[in-house]
């Protein structure tokens, strides 16, 4: 074994010849935040890559390794500089720089928990353009190589070490000419490191796939055919291992590290400004100082005066290189066919990404709980408790009529007994102290002979005393203005009923004595059963299944993000658009049962009137929950974690509610502030709702069409800008 290992690594030390550059990095800079918060990560950074080399980027935690692998992937943006990788700046036109021409592993797994190891290879295989054969017998080889369970195992069931195995798989998947790997043998057993290390030796001997992997096993590095040695941002050195350690006259590279940071140090000391570079020149340490950087390289076939002139080779002929990096020779397929820089999204990327969405929700039952039980709980909610009058009113009544006739108390019998309870007292001072108390919700005072003052006030023989003796006293608690109502309702009908009572026992009292000279007609829409329930129907349709749809995107790609899956797909050559249809399309679906259940229960179940067209209501409910989604969109593509995302969505909930009139009429709110509420999401979908659903209206209503106009322009709205904040968060 011990011979193995090393005549293993020697093949793998053995110098590189090509003249051609993988990646190519130029006075590079980079930093995050400003003022007295800036932190430069990057500062003015050369690295040379050659084709076909493995490279190892050694270096602690937060000295840059992350931030310049994404810059020269194109997931970052720098200061300055200049960046070629495969023959072209990342994120060229036609390039697959993100895209197909790299293979990426992260430092997180970056990984579906709800996939099994089959599922999560076709997946990513599909995103990198392979055909079903070359994924199995691709998949077949790597859980091979790298001892990975069962093709069937459940990814989220893995040990840690077993994920990042997977992870390191998919980054292999496609042979790309690029490979870029993130710690890929953390957690791994040495044997096994062994044998990856020997893998990496093998695709990167043919001289068509470069590597660059980090590792913070520092011993491990000297497999590499060059280290690159980083601190604070600068390229320490970038030289051959052994070479590295001879010159130096140590024993091992993490001495050679140690002892070139402690340089580093004591140059930062002497002079701040000074760039402190260190390669290798022909085994002799020959230092120069130009523009105050100390320069020290070695002659190994990738000499620092052979960097620069290759680099302008490199910017000055961009057919040659084009032919010869830009182009997968291993799975024969050109870049500029899968670019992330297409015109359009592509069908099988999408494809793949509604795979990864319907597998994500279906192996998520309380994803699927929510998604379909909770629209039914809420629909069920609304009807049975919105909408109903208020029962067991307890009120306070004093009866002073204590003449034979009776009238206060045939008043009394014609309260409405499951509305009103009453409570007789002794007077009317107790009557409002026990009201005051909080016991009832308010007092009828029946004033003595009020039978004779009625009597009279029909006869027509009024004066005051008469008006005065013949009235009922009814004081009522106003805070709750739906009780109020309802008892305000309740006595006045008591009353009615009472006087049709008397004038049938009374014939002698003139009918048209008692009558009020104002008469309701049929009411041109609804009729005398239609409620509170029946205003707010229509605005709880539009209000549950657009929430709901905000609260199953609003952290959707928060979490992606967080867990590095998103960075994957981005590198993968995945676009913003194919992001956003993907999700858009699986959403929809699962709208479409919501939305199902919920008018199902609330036109059918619980007979909420629809006097209009069931289309036209389907569709609109249809529309407004792609508007939520939307929203949810946005508000995932702008949060940085799932704390603010959760805030934003739940913090809309009640401003979006009251400014659309769901709750109130928009009739109701000042006239200047009127306006900015018509432009809410929901408020024209909730009034063109109301048209049909109550009214019967069609399309030609300008409160109807006006409905579908502004959930359209909604939509576009809303999904454009989301995809291209996702666009602008990459």
């Amino acid at each position: 074994m011990a011979e193995k290992t090393s005549s293993f690594s020697n093949r793998v030390r053995t110098p590189i010849q090509s003249t051609l550059s993988a990646i190519v990095v130029k006075n590079v800079y980079q930093h995050y935040g400003s003022g007295r918060g800036r932190l430069d990560v990057l500062k003015g950074i050369k690295m040379q890559v050659p084709q076909g080399s493995i490279y190892g980027l050694l270096g602690s935690s937060g000295c840059g390794k992350t931030t310049l692998l994404r810059c020269c992937l194109g997931r970052l943006s720098f200061e300055k500089g200049t960046i070629i990788t495969c023959g072209k700046p990342p994120l060229s036109k036609g390039h697959g720089i993100p895209g197909p021409m790299v293979g990426y592993m992260p430092q997180e797994t970056a990984l579906y928990g709800e996939f099994s190891i089959k599922e999560t290879m076709k997946y990513f295989g599909i995103l990198h353009g392979m055909k079903s054969d070359e994924i199995v017998k691709q998949r077949d080889f790597l859980i091979d190589l790298l001892r990975l369970p069962p093709a069937k195992s459940i990814v989220g069931n893995l040990s840690g070490g077993q994920k990042r195995r997977v992870s390191f798989a998919v980054a292999l998947l496609h042979s790309p000419p690029l490979l870029i790997l993130d710690e890929p043998t953390v957690g791994v057993d040495p044997l096994l490191r062994m044998k990856i290390w020997e893998h990496l030796g093998d695709i990167a001997r043919g001289g068509e796939t470069t590597i660059i992997i980090t590792t913070h096993y520092i011993e491990e590095a000297k497999q590499a055919h060059i280290v690159g040695l980083m601190r604070n941002g600068v390229l320490l050195s970038e030289s051959p291992p052994l070479e590295l350690i001879a010159h130096h006259r140590l024993n091992s590279l993490e001495e050679v590290f140690l002892k070139l940071c402690m340089r580093e140090v004591t140059a930062e000391n002497e002079e701040a400004s000074a760039d402190l570079i260190v390669k290798i020149d022909d085994g002799k340490n020959s230092a120069k100082q130009t523009e105050k950087e100390e320069v020290i390289s070695f002659q190994n076939g990738i000499t620092n005066s052979s960097k620069c002139d290759e680099e302008d080779a490199v910017m000055t002929e961009p057919d040659e290189r084009t032919s010869l990096l830009g182009h997968n020779t291993k799975t024969g397929k050109s870049s500029s066919s899968s670019s992330s820089c297409c015109s359009g999204p592509r069908l099988t990327i999408v494809t793949a990404m509604v795979f990864k969405d319907m597998i994500k929700l279906i192996r998520n039952p309380m994803g699927l709980f929510f998604s379909f039980l909770v629209p039914l709980i809420q629909a069920c909610l609304f009807c049975v408790c919105i909408g109903n009058d208020p029962t067991d009113l307890a009120m306070a009544t004093v009866n002073g009529d204590t003449t034979p006739l009776q009238f206060g108390q045939q008043f009394l019998w014609n309260l409405d007994n499951n509305t009103i309870i009453q409570h007789p007292k002794e007077n009317i001072s107790v009557a409002v102290a026990s009201a005051k108390a909080g016991n009832e919700w308010g007092t009828i005072d029946i004033p003595s002979n009020y039978s004779y003052y009625l009597i009279e006030r029909f006869s027509g023989n009024i004066d005051n005393d008469t008006v005065s003796g013949s009235t009922i006293y009814v004081r009522l608690d106003q805070t709750n203005q739906q009780v109020y109502l309802t008892l305000q309702l309740r006595i006045s009908d008591a009353f009615e009923r009472f006087l049709e009572d008397l004038v049938q026992q009374y014939p002698m009292i003139n009918p048209a004595t008692v009558q009020v000279p104002l008469v309701f007609d049929d009411p041109i829409f609804g009729d005398d059963s239609t409620n509170f329930r029946d205003f707010m129907a229509p605005g709880i349709i539009a209000c549950i299944i657009f929430f709901l749809a905000v609260s199953l995107t609003s952290v959707t790609f928060v979490v992606e993000r967080k867990e590095g899956l998103l960075d994957r797909a981005w590198v993968a050559g995945v676009s913003a658009l194919e992001v956003v249809i993907s999700h858009a399309f699986v959403q929809f679906i699962v709208m479409t049962v919501q939305t199902t259940v919920v008018l199902v229960f609330i036109l059918s179940v619980f007979d909420i009137a629809n006097e209009g067209s069931l289309l036209l209501v389907v569709v609109l409910a249809l529309m407004q929950g792609i508007v939520g989604m939307g929203f949810g969109m946005l508000i995932s593509s702008i949060s940085d974690n799932e704390v603010v995302a959760m805030q934003a969505s739940l913090g809309s909930f009640f401003p979006l509610t009251l400014l659309s009139g769901i709750i109130w009429p928009l009739e109701g709110i000042p006239y200047p502030f009127r306006y900015f509420c018509l432009i809410m999401p929901q408020s024209y979908a909730v009034e063109a709702l109301r048209g049909i659903l109550g009214r019967g209206w069609n399309i030609t209503f300008f409160s109807v069409y006006m409905g579908f106009i502004s959930s359209f322009a909604w939509i576009i709205i809303l999904l454009g800008i989301a995809a291209l904040a996702m666009r602008l968060k990459r």
